[in-house]
């Protein structure tokens, strides 16, 4: 084959490997989140966004929370509720949700099920969501 062989195809190729490698290393995860809700309205927060509800008589489906943390987490619970916090969440054996406290931290579900975060465990709780509807142009 001739591109096989080619020691200019092969530098070129070397070339754009190491570009999209070096490119790579400098892209910034971003987690800002926005999200349409039932009736068309948009909701952005700093962390990712689902749509939950806030409390037992609201239907699960309805609203849109999101993070307030940049790259913080956000869970849905069994019964629908969203709870976040300042970094990964994960829930543990019993259905509790726990988050790193550390703004953009990361958690682990270890092998009997307990949540191990970087930094310390915190609770999450909807006091760490928004429910902010995005500007219009």
């Amino acid at each position: 084959m001739y591109f096989k062989n080619n020691p200019l195809v092969n530098i070129i190729n070397y070339k754009f490997i190491s570009i999209l490698i070096i490119a790579n290393l400098f892209t910034i995860p971003v987690y800002a989140d926005c999200l349409k809700d039932l009736g068309g309205e948009v909701f952005c927060g700093a962390g990712r966004c689902l749509i939950g509800s806030k409390h037992i008589y609201e239907n699960e489906y309805g609203t849109v929370w999101c993070s307030k943390y940049h790259e913080g987490g956000i869970v849905k619970k069994l019964d629908g509720h969203v709870v976040c916090g300042r970094g990964d969440c994960a829930k543990n054996t019993a259905g509790e949700v726990f988050c790193s406290s550390v703004i953009g931290g990361s958690v682990l579900k270890d092998s009997r099920g307990n949540v191990r975060c970087y930094g310390s465990c915190e609770r999450a709780t909807l006091e760490n969501c928004e429910n902010t509807k995005a500007d219009k142009s």
